[in-house]
């Protein structure tokens, strides 16, 4: 026999070659399914949480400070709230309104009736318009509708001129929704806070 081993070298390094390739491949296979399952893992999580977390009331124009007769002061804010489209109802039956300026913090209770179209008790909220008048007859804030949220502040809390307050609303369903203005310096029948 003859002893030349170069091609015998040449066939081993080829064989060498094509099994790196395979290893290599699959390999590269597990790593991209692994990828690919901790992706569809991480939106499941994502949706979930979104979902959990419910929907948030928007404003809606602008809001308004009502002077308090015989003060010189608002005894009253008002402000439009909806929903973005494509969010879920938010109830308002459990909703919570936190109202603080730097001297008060004060949890407003419901008005009873909670809407109401011609008073809210002084020391309460609620709702005093629901457009379309079609969608009045329930505490449901549902795409479409726009509620006017009435707050009568409690007698001495008045909104003084230029001072800051902050309305917080909040429900277990809904994430907060805040709104942060000033009293103008100059107070009129009717402000728009900004």
């Amino acid at each position: 026999m003859r002893e030349n081993s170069e091609a015998f070298t040449g066939l081993e390094a080829a064989i060498v070659l094509i099994a790196f390739v395979v290893v290599a491949s699959v390999f590269s296979f597990a790593v991209i399914g692994a990828g690919y399952f901790t992706t569809q893992t991480t939106e499941r999580v994502l949706y979930s949480t979104i979902s959990q977390t419910g929907s948030t009331p928007v404003l809606l124009g602008s809001v308004h400070g009502i002077k308090k007769e015989g003060v010189d002061g608002i005894g009253a804010i008002r402000f439009n709230v909806g929903i973005s489209s494509g969010n879920n109802p938010i109830s308002f039956e459990n909703m919570v309104l936190l109202y603080s300026t730097s001297e008060y913090l004060r949890t407003y209770d419901q008005n009873v009736p909670f809407y109401d179209s011609t008073m809210i008790d002084e020391g309460y909220w609620g709702i005093i318009d629901i457009k379309p008048a079609t969608a009045a007859g329930d505490t449901y804030l549902e795409a479409n509708e726009v509620y006017t949220v009435y707050l009568n502040l409690t007698d001495g809390e008045e909104l003084e001129p230029g001072q800051d307050f902050r309305i917080e609303m909040n429900s277990p369903k809904t994430t907060t929704f805040i709104i942060h203005r000033s009293a103008p310096w100059g107070i009129d029948n009717i402000n728009v806070l900004s």
